[in-house]
């Protein structure tokens, strides 16, 4: 088993760990399975993309997979936003950011790095879906369900793409 199935996996035990404590008014059996296709997702689409990046920023985007897997999402996140110094439209490193403000029950600023990773997610329809999968969690999480309809029907357009 390779280091990154590992992270992946573990990050999937941790996010499932999580939503045993999901907020009120979800369903944890939809909560769960959306998530876990979501991370599970997410963690494939990231290492795609992690083979374009430049060595520093794969080295710390690894360091920051790792503190994902860990629950330490702070530490993650400096690592996170050091590489964002070093690459800026490193969309893959945004959408993790967006991952890790879902984890810390932060809708606004998952949103916030989601559509700024779809900024820079060029031809990545993979990339975008997984954003906007994480904008229709965070409108859900806010109330906003124009928002959750709107990402919905993106996530539609996305998938047929």
């Amino acid at each position: 088993m390779t280091l990154r199935r590992f992270l992946s996996a573990a990050g999937t035990a941790s996010l499932l760990a999580q939503l045993a404590c999901a907020p009120a008014g979800y369903q944890k059996s939809e909560v769960v399975s959306e998530q876990a296709t979501t991370l599970a997702m997410a963690s494939e689409i990231w290492q795609q993309s992690d083979i374009e990046s430049l060595p520093a920023v794969d080295d710390l985007v690894r360091q920051a997979d790792a503190q994902i897997a860990s629950r330490k999402l702070d530490m993650a996140a400096e690592k996170l936003e050091r590489a964002l110094r070093i690459s800026p439209d490193y969309a893959p490193a945004w959408s993790r950011l967006a991952h890790i403000a879902l984890a810390e029950a932060d809708p606004g600023r998952a949103i916030q790095m989601a559509r700024r990773s779809n900024s820079h997610a060029g031809d990545s329809v993979e990339l975008k879906l997984l954003n906007w999968q994480y904008i229709r969690k965070a409108s859900q999480m806010l109330g906003d369900v124009e928002g959750a309809r709107n990402a919905s029907e993106t996530i539609n357009t996305l998938r047929s793409l």
